[in-house]
């Protein structure tokens, strides 16, 4: 072994930059495509953050290319913080294989003024020589503060174990003599500033001015509370929302994480250190005052006290949780014991851009500075960016007026201006009536024409007085053609994100359903009954004709009948009603649909209590519980079938309505029954155990 020879090869420094001076001097943060490792990602994120490393002109970081000595030095200087000290070590020459004019002359002389570096013994450097594991490693150790002393007599075999002991060794190669590849110098450097010096300091204090810790990076491209642009917007539970000046800009990578943020001498953000608490991002699906559940039906409980941030205003959970409808996602940050003690959610955008048109009916507390204003029947608040156009209108005026995500206005202007098409579903037809928009926000008043209409049927909206409104039927279409759900068009017009689908058997009540939920994928323009398009051109609402099969209440069918009038004039009509698991529907009149009793089935009905549609499901039984794949779908004569996400589940043994979960862990053999065609569009609706 050799003993004490390291001193002649502590020339290296971890280079991870261009080869050009000025790559070394402002580097901005950045996410490289070419990193496809997640620690490294993450490592060369955080360096970039720090202004240590930077990509090559073509966006890349190349990991897999080799390190020179020469950029190694350029790495150790930055890494210490040395960077803006290099000046002063610009102009000499210390080896003869080195010139004073050389790109990286500063900071190899101020390297080795530091004692950081030695050359070969003999005069020289070789700036352009790969530089070695083991030279790397025996930087890195210096830079933490380590001597000879702390780590061992023999080069590199005490130094390599001194890195593994440190747990600096974590996908770089135990082979002392390879070359470190640019990759494996991210990963090193990153361990690096995660550790302490040998005095016990926490490294990555060497590098700010100041530190926040247990800070959550919210955003990093936020408008801070005065106006300022470009801020990072942080939380911390000492300081609570705090917007800073970047110095150096945050790679998006590390939004949505938390750690440790560095500030510099003037207050400004000059890296970000993530931590190792658990980090989670939802698909949100619903929101209760017990916790949220994601797209694929994983619950997560939260805490009432559990601090929320909404629209950067921090709440807690328990306060406005129900303020996370409309929202896409939400993060959980875990603390270190494993509980969810920050809750932040996405921008809402449920009604961004919603336009309505009607008489402003109230204001609160007045319509010089209004909190609210009502309008269609709906109270709607009003956000600070609206008062300069909504203070120009008085009540009893007709405005139209803009909503932001939120469901606030935004902006309001005349009804000259801009006209809002309001176009929605009826959900009551009496004196008092009120449409379902499709954006989910509901109008009502006063009946003011005599246009019949009723509930379930599609209508458009006119506001003709304070708290009046017209409502009119809807039966053609702007555009036509066939849904092909795959490409996300409708007669070859696109869809919009945000496209609202119905789906309703005749005259029926028409429900919400998801693209998803036609499982043929393409949709003929026969069975589709109606569709509009938002301002853009894009599809913006469907309106099905039996297509999905969700249109109707499955379970158990009960007949009976119904007498009405009295002596002579009695009529007796048949009806039916469904039992599942939430009791019993009314009875609906029948009329000429014929209905066996018991028969499992499905029921789609209308607003004045008649039967739109009466289906009797398919039947297979015998169907074995390993069948069944989850709780999503269950394989008959061959094919998979998907379960509905409402399915209806029955123990025949106990007479019980129950859960699929339940039933699976009770019985071996099942009877599932199904709406459609096996291998084109069955769903299954009712499950019974055998």
């Amino acid at each position: 072994m050799k003993t004490r020879v390291f001193s002649a090869l502590l020339a290296l420094v971890l280079a991870l930059s261009l080869l050009g001076p000025s790559l070394f001097s402002t580097a901005q943060a950045a996410s490289f495509s070419d990193v496809t490792d997640p620690d490294a990602a993450e490592a060369v994120a955080v360096l970039s953050s720090l202004g240590i490393v930077s990509g090559y002109s073509d966006g890349g970081y190349h990991p897999d290319d080799l390190l020179t000595r020469a950029q190694f030095c350029v790495l150790a200087v930055l890494a210490e913080g040395h960077g803006d000290q290099v000046q002063s070590s610009a102009y000499r020459t210390l080896f003869s294989d080195l010139s004073a004019s050389h790109w990286a002359a500063a900071y190899v002389n101020l390297a080795q003024s530091e004692g950081l570096i030695n050359g070969y013994g003999n005069g020289r450097f070789g700036p352009d020589d790969s530089v070695t594991v083991g030279q790397a490693v025996t930087i890195v150790l210096r830079l933490m503060g380590y001597t000879d002393e702390d780590v061992g007599p023999l080069w590199p075999e005490d130094y390599m174990q001194k890195a593994a002991t440190l747990g600096l060794m974590e996908g770089i190669s135990s082979n002392s003599g390879a070359a470190l590849t640019r990759g494996e110098a991210a990963l090193l450097l990153y361990a690096m500033i995660q550790g302490d010096t040998a005095q016990g300091q926490d490294y990555i204090s060497l590098l700010a001015s100041s530190t926040v810790e247990d800070a959550a990076l919210l955003s990093n491209d936020a408008e801070a509370a005065d106006g300022s642009l470009h801020t990072a917007l942080v939380y911390d539970s000492a300081r609570g929302l705090t917007w800073y000046e970047q110095a150096t800009d945050l790679p998006d990578t590390l939004v949505n994480r938390r750690g440790t943020l560095l500030l510099d001498e003037q207050g400004r953000v000059s890296g970000f250190l993530p931590g190792g608490d658990t980090v989670r991002t939802l698909a949100l699906a619903e929101a209760d005052a017990a916790g949220v559940t994601d797209a694929s039906g994983n619950t997560y409980s939260l805490s009432s006290s559990t601090a929320l941030i909404l629209d950067e205003e921090v709440t807690t959970y328990g306060a406005a949780w129900y303020e996370l409808e409309g929202r896409e996602s939400v993060t959980l940050y875990y603390s270190s014991s494993g509980t969810v003690d920050l809750v932040t959610a996405s921008e809402a955008t449920a009604y961004e851009g919603v336009t309505l048109t009607g008489y402003y009916e109230n204001a609160s507390p007045n319509a010089a500075n209004p909190t609210s204003i009502t309008l269609l029947g709906m109270e709607l608040e009003v956000a600070d960016e609206a008062l300069d156009t909504l203070t120009q209108f008085q009540v009893g005026e007709r405005v139209t007026v803009v909503l932001n995500g939120a469901g606030e206005v935004a902006y309001a202007c005349d009804p000259d201006d801009l006209t809002a098409q309001i176009l929605g579903l009826v959900t009551s037809a009496g004196e008092n009536s009120a449409v379902e928009l499709f954006n989910g926000l509901t109008v009502s008043g006063a009946r003011s024409s005599s246009t019949s209409v009723e509930v379930g049927e599609l209508v458009r909206v006119n506001s003709t007085g304070i708290g009046e409104i017209a409502l009119y039927r809807i039966t053609s279409s702007s555009i036509s053609g066939s849904l092909n759900v795959a490409a996300g068009t409708l007669g070859g017009v696109p869809l919009a994100s945000d496209v609202a689908v119905y789906d309703r058997v005749g005259r029926s009540l028409a429900v919400r359903v998801e693209l998803e939920d036609i499982v043929t994928g393409t949709v003929s323009a026969s069975d589709i009954s109606y569709v509009g398009t938002n301002a853009a051109g894009e599809v913006a609402v469907i309106v099905l004709d039996d297509v999905t099969g969700n249109a109707y209440t499955y379970g158990f069918l009960r007949t009976g009948t119904q007498t009405e009038g009295s002596g002579d004039m009695q009529v007796t009509n048949r009806t039916v009603a469904v039992e599942n698991s939430s009791g019993t529907t009314e009875e609906y009149i029948t009329g000429s649909n014929s209905v066996r009793n018991n028969t499992v089935g499905g029921v789609a009905a209308t607003s004045d209590g008649k039967t739109a549609g009466v289906v009797t499901l398919e039947e297979a039984e015998g169907v074995a519980r390993s069948a069944f794949d989850g709780e999503d779908a269950v394989v008959l004569d061959g094919v998979r079938v998907s379960i509905s996400d409402e399915v209806q589940v029955y123990n025949s043994d106990s007479g019980q309505w129950t859960s699929l979960s339940a039933a699976k862990s009770y019985a071996d053999t099942f009877t599932v029954y199904y709406s459609g065609t096996i291998g084109e569009d069955a769903v299954v609706r009712v499950i019974l155990t055998a």
